[in-house]
């Protein structure tokens, strides 16, 4: 029997279900109108955004949360062009994104010029695979572009789809393919008996756990790893969560504040072999350069291939399988290091965050009081957002989603109502500064149409808070970094939601407790005294 054809549209929209896509982000045009409606037939959940950048945004945080890659899409000409960030966001946060955009007709091309640009072109260098379909083998062509997703640092890819080929009609496509995320290509016994032989002559090993790759297997075996050798495990600020942030063999995270990162680089000149599981150096600031102690021993286990520290021994595979894979094949570990040790040093970063009742770190640890433990929380860039880093504690990865490899404002909201979207069952927290919520307030109108239960709590200082302390360590005039907010009452109302403005922990714990117990659109102005920012980074 011959295979069932159907339209480019619809076997795209079908392509997309097989892989686990349940929403799809964005805002329609003309040309994508076929897509929409093929969409609503494999019951794809079309999430119309007031942006396309947040739709960017929260393609993003889907494909942090689920197996599947994020989708959004985008009309052509000015839609495209507003993609550009969240898909640069994305190619740096090494997240498998699809991009969909919409162009005219392909007789048209080359000839008509209103709201036309080379989209291909445009996206080429912030991609993995950018493609605008022909009529040869469209089929071939998605494949090929939905397959470029994966690899050792997955990223996103562009389709660009011309107006007439909606309409072709196609066999179905391949299915979903296994995850090409990591090598399968195990390391030779040569390696593994060199990874062996280091880990067994140590005394003080580290393990630095980065994004690429993290998910529960690699938690699991990163924690099974520093409980049964007894190493301390640190963690970039994507990576939190890699062990269980309450565990005595949690350490911290690194990368941004210099302050933290002086005493994290001192553990790092304690320790005489590093194992470094899925790092990579685009979460790092330059203070980092060239990385640590050059004489320091490195095993490397998927991490990035531009690593600023060349490793001593590379060992290949699935992390997870590999990481136990070392720790059986060394049954009496040496190290000498303590809970003792690990907490006094986490206590000596930790003093930076004391910042009083009012202060951003002490709000933001009663927001976490507040929503309890298990909440996921999409912060926001900013100064928030460091102290944030080594405040919210992580039981699990990925309950702190925020944008580090490209650190885009804007990202907060837009990435809490992806979260709870993906997870439905879970109290979600758009936790975010004053000018980051204002960047992305249109989408309060998702929420309120979709009646979603979902907290939002500003840091209220009208300043943009890290640009204003970089002005003053320069000893120069503060200026264009100040501005008003609006009322939050109303604010909240205009949305269908309940506003309020507190100030001081204990009344932002209650805030948010009863916010979350309450349900529906929770906005709460949590006024700061940024003054600890000053000692934080």
């Amino acid at each position: 029997m011959p295979p069932q054809l159907d339209t480019l549209a619809v076997q795209l929209a079908k392509a997309l279900a097989a892989r686990g896509v349940r929403h799809v982000f964005g805002m329609p045009g003309g040309v994508l109108l076929a897509l929409l409606d093929a969409f609503r037939q494999v019951d794809i959940d079309f999430v119309l955004v007031r942006h396309e950048g947040s739709a960017g945004f929260m393609a993003d945080v889907c494909a942090q949360l689920t197996p599947a890659p994020g989708v959004c899409m985008a009309t052509l000409g000015p839609g495209v062009t507003n993609l550009v960030s969240p898909i640069a966001g994305a190619h740096l946060e090494r997240s498998e994104v699809l991009a969909i955009t919409g162009q005219i007709a392909q007789s048209l091309l080359g000839r008509y010029t209103h709201q036309i640009i080379d989209h291909v072109a445009l996206f080429e260098p912030i991609t993995r695979h950018a493609v605008c379909l022909g009529a040869a083998d469209p089929a071939g062509q998605i494949d090929t572009a939905l397959a470029a997703m994966g690899g050792c640092v997955p990223g996103p890819v562009l389709i660009d789809v011309p107006a007439d080929l909606w309409d072709a009609q196609l066999p179905p496509m391949a299915g979903p393919v296994a995850s090409g995320r990591r090598s399968a290509t195990p390391s030779t016994l040569e390696a593994d008996e060199a990874g062996a032989a280091l880990l067994a002559k140590a005394k003080r090993p580290l393990l630095a756990v980065g994004v690429l790759g993290l998910g529960e297997g690699v938690a699991r075996a990163v924690t099974a790893f520093a409980n049964s050798h007894g190493i301390p495990v640190v963690t970039t600020y994507r990576a939190k969560g890699a062990i269980d942030e309450n565990s005595g063999w949690s350490a911290g995270s690194f990368g941004l504040s210099p302050v933290v990162d002086t005493v994290q680089q001192a553990l790092f000149e304690q320790a005489d072999l590093l194992i470094a599981v899925g790092l990579d150096p685009v979460e790092l600031r330059p203070h980092w350069l060239p990385g640590w102690p050059a004489d320091l021993p490195m095993i490397d286990v998927g991490s990035s291939a531009d690593l600023l520290h060349p490793a001593t021994v590379c060992l290949e595979g699935e992390p997870a399988l590999v990481l136990d894979r070392l720790r059986e094949a060394v049954a009496t570990p040496q190290s000498d290091w303590s809970h003792g040790e690990v907490s006094a040093h986490k206590d000596r970063w930790a003093a930076a965050f004391d910042d009083g009742p009012d202060g951003p770190a002490a709000t933001i640890a009663a927001v976490q009081a507040g929503m309890g433990a298990a909440a996921l929380c999409s912060v926001d860039v900013g100064a928030h957002r460091i102290a944030a880093s080594h405040i919210w504690c992580c039981t699990a990865p990925f309950q702190l989603l925020q944008s580090n490899g490209f650190s885009s404002m804007g990202t907060g909201l837009p990435g809490a109502i992806a979260a709870k979207l993906c997870c439905p069952d879970k109290a979600v927290v758009a936790l975010t500064g004053d000018m980051g919520l204002w960047m992305a307030l249109g989408e309060l109108g998702v929420v309120q149409e979709r009646e979603m239960d979902l907290v939002v709590v500003y840091l209220s200082d009208a300043c943009l808070s890290l640009i204003a302390l970089k002005q003053e360590r320069m000893d120069l005039v503060s200026q264009g970094v100040s501005f008003e907010n609006p009322d939050v009452v109303a604010l909240a109302a205009a949305f269908g939601g309940c506003g309020q403005q507190v100030c001081g922990a204990p009344a932002v714990e209650a805030a948010v407790a009863a916010a979350v117990e309450s349900g529906g659109l929770q906005i709460i102005e949590a006024v700061i005294d940024p003054a600890g920012y000053r000692y934080q980074m």
